[in-house]
């Protein structure tokens, strides 16, 4: 008869096993805030919580957008008709995708962690990659899609419907800017309403999310007649637009609550009410902050407000705001720093 272990024996162990050191659970990832250096080719990669911080270089020379979903980084790069994939674990571009030539390449999002988008202003098309293979397909949109995001399952393109020309900033525009809406499952016009015309003088440029589900879309114009656009992402219409921006209005970030920050090189930050729909701070009553190129919120309603150094050769800054929207401190940045995200990074990620 097989040996069978004593009473006192199996106390002993199942005592042991009861009092093992369990596997601890990993860190919670860490907010990081990302700045594009656009004339410098690098992105800027920031703790939120600390110091320190690193620039990641790209393989271009110049660096137009960029879009960030945890730790990927899609970034277009207009003088070479590409877009780089960065990996932020490794601190490093991964891959370098080709785009169609003539791209221009400019609006970007990362919907997955195996697909994303770069808009083709020049050629009227967006293209989808593989972001494990690499693998791209275009398809076509309206005129000058410059601006890309991502709703309800769904890729809604703006289209600036813009020319080249004389005038500051060297865009004219062609009339009214309106939305393309694209099913990324198939890569193809979704079913139903495709088309969202926005009110304004065209030049669609920017978008955030907002936290009411809604999606807000900045018109900038070609002089001060920018508007901000409400679209219903599931109705898939323009449900309200506003005026009072002034020149140029520049990127835009949703903070937690009910306010959309919009950046500004001639405004500094301005503000709007989702919920009351009214324009908080608007043009001649931004926060004071010089060459605002970039906006980026983080979940403790601190705002990153990106100064560009005038990109004339000097550095660029953040500027860190409180909930308040009081200056509490600034982080340096590369040459002509402009749009800026907040993301999650493993903990530990950044050096």
């Amino acid at each position: 008869m097989a040996n069978r272990p004593r009473p006192a024996l199996v106390a002993v162990i199942m005592l042991a096993a009861a009092c093992a050191e369990p596997n601890p659970f990993p860190p919670p990832p860490v907010e990081a805030l990302l700045v594009a250096n656009t004339t410098a080719a690098t992105v800027s990669v920031i703790p939120i919580e600390g110091s320190g911080g690193v620039s990641v270089a790209l393989s271009g020379v110049v660096l137009n957008d960029f879009d960030a979903l945890g730790s990927l980084v899609l970034a277009s790069l207009p003088n070479e008709d590409a877009a780089d994939l960065l990996n932020l674990n490794v601190m490093a571009v991964v891959m370098t995708i080709a785009l169609p030539a003539g791209s221009g390449a400019t609006g970007t999002v990362v919907l997955s962690d195996t697909v994303g988008y770069v808009a083709n202003p020049n050629l009227n098309s967006v293209t989808r990659i593989d972001l494990t293979a690499g693998d791209t397909a275009s398809i076509a949109v309206g005129v000058y899609p410059q601006g890309l995001i991502a709703a309800r399952g769904r890729l809604f393109v703006l289209n600036g419907n813009v020319a080249p020309c004389g005038q500051p900033g060297g865009l004219c525009s062609l009339g009214p800017s309106w939305v393309t809406v694209i099913d990324p499952a198939t890569n193809a016009l979704a079913d139903g309403t495709d088309s969202i015309p926005l009110l304004g003088p065209g030049n669609a440029r920017y978008a955030t999310l907002g936290r009411d589900g809604l999606l807000y879309v900045m018109v900038r114009g070609t002089g001060a007649d920018s508007r901000l656009s409400i679209v219903d992402p599931v109705g898939r219409q323009e449900i309200a637009s506003f005026g009072g921006f002034g020149a140029s209005p520049g990127q835009m970030a949703a903070d937690p609550g009910e306010r959309i920050l919009i950046s500004s090189e001639t405004e500094g930050v301005m503000v709007f009410n989702t919920r009351t729909r009214t324009v908080e701070r608007g043009s001649g009553n931004g926060v004071a902050v010089p060459d605002n190129s970039g906006i980026a919120v983080d979940a403790e309603f601190r705002s990153y407000a990106i100064q560009s150094g005038g990109c004339a050769g000097d550095d660029g800054q953040a500027a860190v705001l409180d909930s308040t929207l009081a200056l509490v401190r600034s982080i340096p940045l590369g040459t002509c720093a402009r749009e800026a995200q907040v993301t999650l990074l493993p903990a530990g990620a950044i050096p």
